[in-house]
């Protein structure tokens, strides 16, 4: 892995790519350039850095993007967390008799591992692209349930740099929600695992009818159930998984023969749901669709405040890969495959400036002018990570005009 990743290879990174300003800004707010030290939310952040030799570093905090990109150079952190904004800048937190989170961002963080049931091997996940569309289901189905059921507009969605997906719900609605509120959203979201399969009520919820006929089935046929997907039903193996599922063994033993007289899995499916239909439990096909294809969240990640999760931006050491912004429009094109390992941006970045040195003087000075980050295949999701971080610093604008209008009209009354 040395070739995607390195000590070296990080050092540079951080001290000539890495986004330290768009992340400051972002967790600024809109708060930058406020009078009060105490109203910038920036410096009340928590930051932990994880090294290479798995020292744990936690209450980091910073001023401003210089000093950040500063204790990155000089720690270079193998990974780097972010926990909440605190009543005081964390790293002065000895200085103070009240020191408690005030701030934070909804999170959700979804894992392969999580979804062992579909047979997938999820520590080859860094070199293919097949298990892709497990994550693009959940992203369509979190993102769909967080805008329309509870108003969200600012959804950061990043991917993990290796297996898994973060969602940060960064509306300020959302940073103020209580540990209570937390964790009535992540339940509200999450389904109960009963007897191996996730229990739904029939009929169904209008937001989940929606999301199962629209989302999930179309997943579950074409890629869980498909020879070209995953083919769970094709391995006598898969077959297994799903009828202990079932949660009754009478029942199960009873269709275990049907792999064998079936060619197909979409066969041997249609003939286990009109089993069920005989005997009365057709709502089990329908959670037997939810259990292998609804998302399967750590509500925990959720739930507290306090919970740190992982940066943006910083690089995945088992795969070099960075961690970077996607769209959840066009979330099924993503391919994890192509997301550039610290390697091949130093690369792009070599290519680039030998190209422009090809051309000329002039071509020279306008490499030195452009944007280290234009130069790679991180440009596109840097400019989507821009573009979502002006939507937030113009959400704080219309936010303080409209209490600042408030307050005049009290003035006046």
């Amino acid at each position: 892995m040395g070739e995607n990743f390195s000590p070296e290879l990080l050092r540079t990174y951080y001290k000539t790519v890495f986004p330290a300003e768009l992340m400051c800004r972002w967790l600024g707010y809109g708060t930058s350039t406020a009078a009060s030290a105490q109203q910038r939310l920036l410096r009340r952040r928590e930051f932990s850095f994880t090294t290479g030799d798995d020292v744990y570093i936690r209450y980091l905090s910073y001023n401003d993007a210089k000093a950040f990109r500063k204790d990155l150079v000089d720690k270079l952190p193998y990974k780097i967390d972010i926990g909440a904004a605190f009543s005081a800048p964390p790293s002065e937190k000895k200085k103070f008799t009240v020191f408690q989170p005030v701030q934070r961002e909804l999170i959700f963080d979804i894992d392969l591992t999580d979804y062992d049931f579909l047979q997938v091997d999820a520590s080859k996940v860094e070199t293919c692209d097949a298990c892709w569309p497990i994550m693009a289901v959940a992203v369509k189905t979190m993102d769909r349930m967080l805008r329309h059921d509870f108003g969200f507009e600012h959804l950061l969605w990043v991917y993990s740099g290796r297996r898994g997906i973060h969602c940060w719900v960064c509306d300020e609605r959302a940073r103020n929600l209580t540990n209570e509120g937390r964790s009535a959203i992540a339940d509200y979201m999450s389904l109960t695992l009963k007897d191996g399969r996730m229990a739904v009520r029939v009929p169904l919820h209008p937001t989940l009818a929606s999301i199962h006929r629209e989302v999930l089935l179309p997943f579950f046929e074409r890629t869980v159930l498909s020879n070209e997907g995953m083919g769970l039903l094709e391995s006598e193996a898969g077959w297994g998984v799903v009828l202990g599922m079932l949660g009754d063994d009478a029942l199960a033993a009873s269709l275990s023969d049907e792999y064998a007289r079936r060619a197909s899995g979409a066969e041997r499916w249609e003939a286990l749901k009109r089993a069920l239909e005989r005997n009365k439990l057709s709502r089990l096909a329908l959670e037997l669709e939810f259990t292998l294809s609804y998302p399967r969240l750590d509500v925990n990640v959720s739930k507290g405040m306090n919970h740190l999760l992982k940066s943006p931006w910083c690089a995945h050491p088992k795969t070099g890969r960075v961690c970077v912004v996607f769209d959840p429009q066009t979330v099924d094109d993503f391919q994890p495959g192509l997301v550039p390992t610290l390697g091949e941006v130093m690369s792009q970045i070599d290519e680039y400036d030998d190209q422009q040195a090809a051309l000329g003087a002039d071509a020279v000075e306008a490499a030195r002018a452009t944007d280290v980050l234009h130069k790679t295949s991180l440009r596109a999701p840097a400019e989507l990570f821009a573009k979502f971080v002006r939507g937030l610093e113009a959400a704080a604008r219309s936010t303080a005009h409209a209490e600042a209008a408030r307050g005049a009209q009290a003035v006046q009354w």
